[in-house]
């Protein structure tokens, strides 16, 4: 018994050795903490860790318009030194119309401590006041003594955990800065650095706000003008004195990092400028926020099943509804699956979204000309078996191991509505760009919330259709009986699928040379003699099928010959050039497009191909600058995720004297386009 207490003796008197019980006051508690022990000669971070009471504050190195930084007296052994102390990024504090730079919960002000004594065992005591002002509706001066018993051991031993003190910390990045005063204005350029989270935050610049070292120089309660670049952005400030070379910083960005930057005095770059304000970020969603987007996304899905994209597709589902009226439980069964299909995709592909950011952008799958090449193939397939050239259950029975669309319908079901999504997942453009903004921008449970209300709208119709016909007797009375009828249909069904599949080809046919789409030409009737087939050597129909999938994938290497053809006179779309033109006071207009948006094309064919939109180009002096994202561009998908959208289409007008830009709504009317320009 009594080694079991001499034990926590020993254990609690270690404790102590490196940690003081915390310093209360009447408006915060402060504590002083190590990281670790100290070895000889060796180093150590040290924390001051205080917490003011709720509606109360301290504040950071610079205060801001008002308020005192904290201040430190430390009392050393002999040997040792402590470092200045470091600060977390702080809040910004507005009160009264003053803007104040502080702290209203747990921080943590760092400074390493090195040990230079001569003690190579036992304890080093360390001593450290501090003076904070703690303000709420009035400042009260506050001084805390802080003691630390700090031990010495051969190997650092831990003690705290600084993880969250490091995390709050602003980052070192090597980002190169420039700045130049003229009058009460400084003007501060940053270029993009090279760290991948430091770049993506420098090319969304929206939100972010600058905190000056040094107090004195800056005017706290200035608004802090942004304008972004095509490699970079500025950062216009009012000046209250002349700042000293290096002009130090922090810059906090709406993702919730900050980074300390040092600008030498000379001109701020050019390419830092030029592309006028950046979005602002968006704000953090509220409950209310997430349902509006989740109903915007219900109301897309159930539009979509609408729009010419996904008709070919939903087409097969017809003869699916005509089924269920006779053969309810099947019906039912299947248009299950078929929603189950519908979910997982839109699943997969908003997850996938989310994990990459704007690496890919909305309707990234239709940018590779092998997705392409293999729709256009599994489109004419199911083209082909609905003008009664084969049947899946016999035609494939060797390739999948059994009948697809006889003995597995659910599976069939299940594929049907994969297709459906990977399909028409680019119409969603001109209604959605809203909600899987916010999806996109979320993350998290947030963006699968709404991807999955936009596949339960898409779904929807479908399956409360199938399940409407086998449960009400009405309905399913006036269904006809299934006859010779349903082949007609059948057939007549199939002409949209050929549609769509010689859509899918055009698509690819932007995306690869001439000698690609020869060879998708070839690979499609290798396909059809395949699937066809009539009699002969079973083992042809196998080699026909595979014969044409290796042809289709020698076409997908092929590499484009030339940018995709614009009837329309126009420059190819540089946010470089964008820059110089309204350097020049030129005004532009820019438009993102694809192939494969069909909202693009129409707007295309219904406005900037007509006589009224030349002559309004011409007569304003306006550049037209044309972005084509049938294939990936990274370029085109930051410029796509710097104001605020996910994919295309996107049209954006700059006017002239360095007018802020204009998003275009993505349905667009050749008056309003004309009216713009105008103006």
């Amino acid at each position: 018994m009594f080694r079991f207490l001499a034990f926590v003796f020993a254990f609690v008197a270690l404790g102590s050795a490196v940690q003081a019980a915390p310093v209360k006051t009447a408006h915060l508690t402060t504590e002083l903490i190590a990281e670790t022990t100290v070895t000889p000669g060796g180093q150590t971070w040290l924390a001051i860790r205080h917490t003011p009471l709720k509606g109360w504050h301290t504040y950071w190195q610079n205060p801001g318009d008002t308020g005192l930084a904290p201040k430190v007296t430390w009392t050393l052994p002999t040997g040792v030194t402590v470092s200045e102390l470091v600060f977390p990024t702080p809040e910004v504090q507005p009160y009264m119309g003053l803007t104040n730079f502080g702290y209203s919960g747990e921080t943590a002000l760092l400074a390493k401590l090195t040990n230079g004594s001569v003690l190579k065992d036992g304890v080093l005591p360390i001593r450290a006041q501090v003076d904070f002002l703690v303000c709420e509706k009035v400042c009260v001066p506050e001084t805390v003594n802080l003691t630390l018993d700090l031990k010495v051991t051969p190997k650092p031993e831990p003690v705290s955990d600084f993880s969250v003190a490091r995390a709050a910390l602003p980052q070192k990045v090597q980002a190169q800065a420039t700045y130049a005063v003229s009058g009460d204005t400084l003007t501060l350029g940053l270029l993009s650095p090279s760290e991948a989270s430091a770049a993506n935050d420098f090319a969304h610049p929206g939100g972010a706000y600058l905190f000056p070292l040094s107090g004195g120089v800056i005017d706290p309660s200035a608004k802090q003008a942004i304008e972004l670049g095509p490699q970079g952005f500025t950062v216009s400030l009012k000046t209250k004195a002349t700042p000293e070379a290096p002009f130090e910083a922090v810059i906090r960005f709406a993702s919730g990092r900050s980074y300390q930057i040092s600008a030498t005095e000379g001109t701020p770059p050019a390419t830092a400028r030029g592309l006028g304000a950046p979005p602002q970020a968006r704000p953090a969603i509220n409950l209310m926020g997430v349902v509006a987007a989740m109903s915007l996304a219900f109301v897309g899905g159930l539009i979509l099943n609408l729009m010419p994209c996904v008709f070919p597709v939903l087409s097969m589902k017809l003869l699916a509804l005509a089924r269920a009226g006779h053969e309810g439980a099947a019906g039912r069964r299947e248009s299950l699956f078929y929603g189950l299909g519908v979910l997982l995709t839109f699943a997969a592909l908003g997850g996938l979204l989310s994990w990459l950011g704007s690496a890919l952008g909305w309707g990234f799958q239709l940018q590779s000309p092998w997705v392409t090449a293999g729709l256009s193939l599994l489109l004419l397939a199911v083209a082909l078996n609905m003008s009664g050239l084969f049947e899946v259950g016999s035609g494939l029975q060797s390739l999948a191991g059994g009948r697809l669309s006889v003995a597995n319908p659910d599976v069939t079901a299940l594929l049907t509505g994969v297709l459906a999504v990977v399909v028409a997942a680019p119409c969603t453009a001109p209604f959605m760009a809203t909600a899987i903004g916010v999806a996109l921008a979320q993350g998290g449970v947030v963006s699968f919330a709404i991807f999955l209300a936009l596949g339960l709208g898409f779904a929807l119709p479908v399956v409360a259709l199938t399940f409407l016909i086998t449960y009400v007797p009405a309905v399913a009375s006036r269904m006809p009986r299934p006859g010779p009828w349903m082949d007609r249909l059948r057939h007549i069904l199939a002409i949209p699928m050929y549609a769509a599949a010689l859509w899918m080809g055009w698509v690819f046919a932007q995306q690869v040379s001439g000698l690609g789409l020869f060879a998708l030409g070839l690979a499609c009737a290798l396909l059809t003699v395949g699937l066809w087939w009539p009699k002969g050597p079973r083992i042809l129909r196998p080699v026909f099928i595979v014969m044409a999938l290796a042809v289709a994938a020698t076409a997908a290497l092929q590499k484009p010959d030339a940018p995709v053809r614009v009837a329309v006179d126009h420059e190819a779309f540089s946010t470089a050039r964008i820059a110089e033109l309204r350097a020049q006071n030129t005004p532009v207009l820019v438009n993102l497009t694809a192939a494969w948006c069909v909202t693009c094309k129409v707007n295309e064919r219904l406005v900037f191909e007509t006589q009224a939109f030349r002559e309004a180009v011409k007569s304003s002096g306006t550049v037209y600058m044309v972005g084509d994202w049938t294939n990936q561009d990274a370029a085109i998908s930051q410029y796509l995720s710097q104001n605020g959208r996910s994919g295309v289409p996107l049209y954006v007008y700059y006017g002239r004297n360095s007018a802020d830009p204009v998003v275009l709504g993505q349905l667009l009317s050749t008056k309003e386009v004309v009216a713009v320009l105008k103006k």
